[in-house]
């Protein structure tokens, strides 16, 4: 099996299949000796998976986190930018000079590189690890569907545990986790919307938690799934902590492309997030499909999820969206893919198959904008946010993953290539495995 770090990508109909839905073959390198690990955009630097200094990275980080949930947007973001640089210098930093031209590294986090420098730790980061609300808002946002508002709600109402947050959903241990799908062999999203919680967030549920991963573009989070989701990740809590293996990864991509191939035969994917960064294990499995056929692809998700569904596959929806128009004022980063937010477990058959479930996340994308949908589902978070900004600044663009679109006449542009998408922006272009611009 492919273990390369491009995505795996399964080809069916292969006479039907356009030259530009498929990878580069062999892949095209990225030119290290073109990027600058000085710029201000995480684009336009080479941010390896493990950097030179990822035990100073892991300390900052620590920050970061505690910011993020302590809902300091600011500072967060402050810290996320530090970090992202400090992912893509290239050496050893020995002395508080080395960093301190670089961008985004101010006098405090100048400090504190000094401290650990000197020491091997950060102070306030070792403060904020001994401190038990930390421990417990970590321990809620763990939670898929819980993020830093909840976390912080909750802990405020007097929880600490995970015993306290089970006790306060109503989740009994020894019972099996509740399907909460029960109806899905009635996919009529006009006459059942109640049933798809999640589906119609308004632009603040859909407003990123840093530490969530439900939204728009691979790390884009959300905590709009609801109590009732909640309470079924808790009682999935078990299976859901473990790690994915990468074999075990490129077997879900198998297993769910012949099952798409048998309903729509035709169709191209890339597996993204982490596992397209190079990640040996991941959380989720994240695939972005598409079809020749613009046609096709409309409405796939929805009686795709159902064929799972019924093989016995995925146990669990907790979101459902259908396409909708691209629309260029948007200032969410909630795209207008077509999506499914699932729980899967392989099937029996599989020599994989341990019964363990895991979340999968399949994106649907039109032919024209499978790219941008790849490039925005494969991350990272800061990568992205830089990638978006570049396109602001220096070319007045709006970039997300349903499309390019120029501010200023609306004009969309349909990159027939990932290294298009790049070009048009005027970027070297950089590899999924330099991409890993946070901590």
């Amino acid at each position: 099996m492919d273990t390369n770090v491009e995505a795996m990508v399964k080809q069916t109909a292969e006479d039907n299949i356009p030259v530009r839905l498929l990878p580069p073959d062999p892949p095209i390198p990225t030119r290290l000796d073109k990027l600058d690990y000085t710029s201000r955009y995480s684009c336009q630097r080479a941010s390896p998976l493990v950097c030179p200094n990822q035990d100073l990275v892991r300390e900052l980080d620590i920050v970061h986190r505690s910011r993020a949930m302590e809902g300091e947007e600011r500072s967060a973001l402050s810290y996320e930018r530090a970090i992202s640089v400090i992912k893509a210098y290239p050496q050893r930093i020995t002395s508080v000079s080395q960093v301190q031209k670089l961008p985004f590294i101010g006098q405090k986090t100048g400090t504190m590189v000094e401290q650990f420098v000197n020491t091997g730790k950060i102070d306030e980061a070792q403060t904020i690890l001994a401190s038990d609300r930390f421990k417990a808002l970590s321990l809620f946002t763990s939670i898929y569907g819980i993020g830093p508002n909840t976390a912080r709600r909750l802990y405020s109402l007097g929880l600490r545990t995970i015993n306290d947050l089970e006790v306060y959903y109503g989740v009994e241990r020894d019972d099996p986790p509740e399907p909460a799908q029960s109806e899905l062999h009635e996919l009529d999203m006009q006459k059942r919307p109640q049933y798809w919680r999640g589906q119609d967030q308004s632009a603040t549920d859909r407003k990123r938690g840093k530490l969530g991963n439900f939204g728009g573009e691979k790390g884009e989070g959300d905590e709009g799934l609801g109590d009732s989701w909640i309470r079924v990740a808790l009682e999935l809590r078990e299976d859901l902590a473990v790690k994915i293996p990468r074999a075990e990864v490129e077997e879900m991509g198998r297993i769910v492309m012949a099952e798409l191939d048998e309903l729509e035969p035709g169709c191209v994917s890339t597996i993204v997030g982490g596992y397209r960064r190079g990640k040996p294990e991941s959380n989720d499995v994240d695939i972005v499909f598409t079809h020749p056929d613009a046609e096709v692809v409309k409405g796939l998700c929805k009686r795709f999820v159902r064929r799972l569904y019924e093989r016995g596959m995925v146990s669990h929806v907790m979101h459902l969206s259908g396409f909708h128009g691209h629309n260029p004022l948007r200032t969410t980063h909630w795209d207008s893919l077509e999506k499914a937010l699932t729980v899967f477990t392989l099937p029996t058959s599989s020599p994989f198959h341990n019964g363990v479930r895991r979340r999968l996340d399949l994106i649907f994308a039109l032919p024209e904008v499978y790219w941008t949908a790849v490039i925005g589902w494969s991350g990272s978070i800061m990568f992205q946010r830089d990638l978006r900004q570049w396109a602001k600044d220096k070319l007045a663009m709006k970039f997300d993953s349903s499309g390019i679109t120029r501010r200023y006449d609306s004009k969309m542009f349909f990159p027939k290539t990932e290294k298009e998408a790049f070009d048009l922006f005027g970027l070297e272009w950089v590899e999924p495995k330099w991409r890993n611009a946070d901590a």
